[in-house]
């Protein structure tokens, strides 16, 4: 950078002397039958040497702020409070693809999560999950036998660019024309070494777009891979936070909260 502006202020201090020898050489044309003495300024002078430092402090300032400035992380946009949207999963861990309805709702610190039916398996079993953070509770609902498994909620995690977070990336998903722009941010510290989670999330209304969780290190057969779309602001149906009655008495319990995703 330095080498930059000493390089600039160089032809500019060239340029500046130049045109001062010519104004002086041009006077003293002028005025040479009246001053036959008159002689041209030194390109050297001190008065110049002054000035073109103060040049040189400036550049060096100007270019270093412009340098400083493009190297900021960018602006943290701040997601929606209350959504739905469907998910799709890639478990490398399971080696399967999941399929959700999920309804989120970080106001209140609840979560309603239905499996869809698309994805047939001969005897898998389908299920609904509500969690309520704010009664410490969680349920798992059979979608078929209506059945259902109490247990304990995990902590509570906003779906939001973490405030430790890395930026990754920003990049375009779509061609011209139909296109969205995305941010892309990790826990990796420094970045992209030790990372476990990437999260994208749209540039202009922060929407959510992917989160990547590596459970194993770097290994892409041992993470987890979520797909949001169709993603609508709000609470369409409220009714989804409602605890179903097979849940009300249950006497089926689990001593660990069930796990959808880390």
């Amino acid at each position: 950078m330095q080498c930059l502006a000493l390089s600039v202020g160089q032809d500019i201090q060239n340029t500046m002397q130049s045109k001062v020898r010519r104004y002086h050489e041009d006077n003293c044309r002028s005025l040479h039958r009246h001053l036959p003495s008159c002689t041209v300024t030194p390109s050297h002078s001190p008065v110049h040497t002054h000035t073109m430092k103060g040049v040189l402090v400036f550049l060096t300032a100007a270019l270093g702020t412009v340098y400083l400035t493009g190297a900021q992380e960018p602006k943290r946009c701040v997601a929606p409070s209350q959504f739905q949207a469907r998910v799709v999963q890639l478990d490398y861990v399971e080696n399967r693809v999941n399929r959700f309805m999920f309804n989120y709702d970080a106001v209140n610190k609840r979560e309603a999560i239905f499996e869809e039916l698309s994805e047939f398996t001969p005897g898998r079993r389908f299920y609904e999950y509500l969690v309520l953070a704010n009664e410490g509770v969680e349920y798992k609902v059979d979608l078929r036998t209506r059945n259902c498994t109490k247990a304990p909620a995990r902590p509570w995690r906003d779906i939001e660019i973490p405030p430790n977070a890395t930026f990754v990336d920003e990049y375009t998903m779509g061609g011209p024309g139909e296109n969205i722009v995305l941010q892309q941010w990790s826990d990796a510290s420094p970045l992209r070494h030790n990372a476990r989670r990437y999260i994208s999330f749209t540039l202009n209304n922060c929407y959510l777009s992917s989160e990547d969780i590596l459970l194993g290190g770097a290994n892409v057969t041992d993470s987890i891979s979520n797909r949001f779309y169709n993603l609508v602001e709000g609470i369409p149906n409220p009714n989804v936070f409602v605890v179903p009655p097979s849940c009300q008495q249950t006497k089926y319990h689990q001593t660990e909260p069930f796990t959808l995703w880390p």
